[in-house]
Parts: C-alpha cells; structure tokens; sequence
C-alpha cells in the first residue's frame, strides 16, 4: 500500500510538478471539510426537519420570561447565530479551496510552460514540435486539475449552503412564533 501511495505522488509530480500535489491535497481537504460540515448537521438535526435546534432555540426562548422585548430579540438573535455559525462549518475553507484551486492550476501551467519554453531554447535549432507539443500538454493538465477541485468545492458548498439556508429560514421561523409566544404570555 505505501509503494502505491508513493507511485502515485511521484506520478503526479512528474505530470504536474508539485502544483498537482497541493491540488490532491486539496481535494482532500475538501471532502473531509464536506464530511466534517456533514457530521455538524446532523449533530444538530438539520435533516429531521430541524426538530433538536428548533426544541433547543424555544427551550432557549422560553427561559427568557420576564426578559424584556428588546432582551428578548438581542438574546434570540445572538443563539440563532450561534446555531447558524455551528450549521455553517467549514464554509470558509471550501471557499477557500474555490478560490484558490484554479489559481494553483493556472501557476502549475505557467511554470510548465516556462520549463518547455526553456528547453527548446536550449535545444535551439534542433526543437521538435513533438518536445514542445508534449511539455505544454503536461503543463495544462495542472490547469484542468485545478478547474475540477474547485468544481467539486462549488458543488459541495452550494449544496451545504442550500441546506443551511433552509435551517436558516426554520430557525427564524421558530423563533418569531416562540418569541410572540412570550410576549403575548407576558401582557
């Protein structure tokens, strides 16, 4: 298992140089941030119907009687965020690898493109199209590999980003009926 591992790497130094390696990394680093964003939704029941963070912000609000109106709505408001903060795990990092996938893959195709560019003046008259042809073509795979690590980070954070939305609205929801729940009880 470890000469695969190995294997690989090397293979991936050699197509893409060491771009392609911070972009495998960074693949993983975006599935385990979507299974780490996962495991926090659940851990707060977004997927039944919101039930535990729901119960936990009217337990929250009903404890609040006496509060005034203004205390109220400031302390809703700050636990709401709290929940939301929770749901929102990981968002920062997947935007993080959005953004910065395509430009590794954009620097690995430029400094292979260097590197091919160096050899043929090197080469001097005696160049071969072929030399050439197949130093960009390694050059821009480092440009496709970024492309597809940031699609994949989009795709998983417009879905996670969907479903806290959801949350979001839900949570609000609760705590509007609860919060005049404990007005209309304190008048």
């Amino acid at each position: 298992m470890g000469e695969q591992m190995s294997e690989i790497w090397t293979q991936m130094l050699d197509l893409g140089g060491w771009t392609m390696v911070v972009l495998a990394l960074l693949s993983v680093l975006a599935v385990a941030t979507a299974l780490y964003a996962t495991v926090q939704l659940f851990t707060l029941r977004v997927f039944s119907n919101n039930k535990g963070a729901a119960r936990h912000l009217t337990t929250f609000i009903m404890g609040l009687r006496g509060a005034s109106d203004t205390e109220i709505q400031e302390q809703i408001d700050l636990e709401a965020r709290g929940l939301l903060r929770q749901a929102q795990s990981g968002f920062r990092i997947l935007e993080l690898i959005i953004t910065a996938a395509p430009l590794l893959g954009l620097l690995g195709t430029v400094l292979g493109m260097i590197d091919a560019f160096q050899a043929m003046q090197m080469a001097g008259e005696a160049v071969k199209p072929a030399d050439l042809a197949g130093g960009i073509w390694e050059a821009l795979i480092t440009t496709a590999a970024g492309m597809v690590v940031a699609l994949i980070a989009l795709g998983i954070h417009t879905v996670l980003e969907a479903i806290v939305d959801q949350f979001k609205y839900r949570l609000e929801k609760v705590a509007t009926n609860a919060a005049s729940a404990l007005s209309g009880s304190a008048a």
